[in-house]
């Protein structure tokens, strides 16, 4: 099945997730990027505040815009609840929280994830497009730009891409690069001892 991704109720959301041309430049001038070095699976690219991140394209099953959950008492803050759909039920992760930063903005997307134990849909800022693969981008490099914030560091992030001008923002943007799995692993004893069918999910 295709990935789809559906609009926002309303579209007057800013895209963010720019990271400014003097990073990029700076990155490319330390032989950081490299169109004929490695790349990255195809991705499918969304946004945390100003930062972007990138998922692997063939384990999202569907983008839709978020929704209230069905709450799940005694989890950890990221884990927001339940989400039903097509009589399937998921597990809602705050992505932000998930990677221990601040929590999406109101609204949003979710990412709904295939290819898991357990269902489990990452709530993010925005969900932008699908990407072929994107050159890779040396760990160094990605946390010495100047004048830009540090690229986030967190067990999850198993690296980072760079995305042309017009994917992520209007100029060349770093990508977090998500490992699912080592993502979800400190979910999965919540999400199997959660019965969503008590909550009404």
């Amino acid at each position: 099945m295709p990935l789809r991704i559906l609009p926002l109720p309303q579209g007057s959301e800013t895209r963010a997730a720019r990271i400014l041309d003097a990073r990029t430049h700076h990155l490319a001038s330390r032989g950081a990027v490299r169109e004929s070095g490695p790349v990255s699976p195809p991705l499918l690219l969304c946004t945390l505040g100003n930062e972007a991140y990138g998922l692997p394209l063939a384990s999202v099953a569907q983008v839709v815009p978020f929704a209230p959950c069905t709450p799940a008492p005694g989890q950890p803050a990221a884990m927001l609840g339940f989400h039903g759909r097509a009589g399937q039920v998921f597990v809602v992760l705050d992505l932000g929280l998930a990677l221990g930063m601040g929590a999406a903005r109101q609204g949003g997307h979710l990412l709904l994830l295939r290819h898991a134990p357990r269902r489990f849909a990452l709530r993010v800022d925005r969900a932008l497009s699908a990407a072929d693969s994107l050159p890779l981008v040396e760990a160094e490099a990605a946390q010495d730009a100047p004048g830009q914030p540090a690229a986030p560091r967190h067990g999850a992030i198993a690296g980072h891409a760079m995305a042309p001008a017009g994917m992520a923002g209007n100029g060349d943007a770093l990508v977090g690069l998500i490992d699912l799995d080592r993502l979800l692993r400190p979910f999965m004893a919540g999400a199997r001892n959660t019965d969503p069918a008590a909550t009404g999910a």
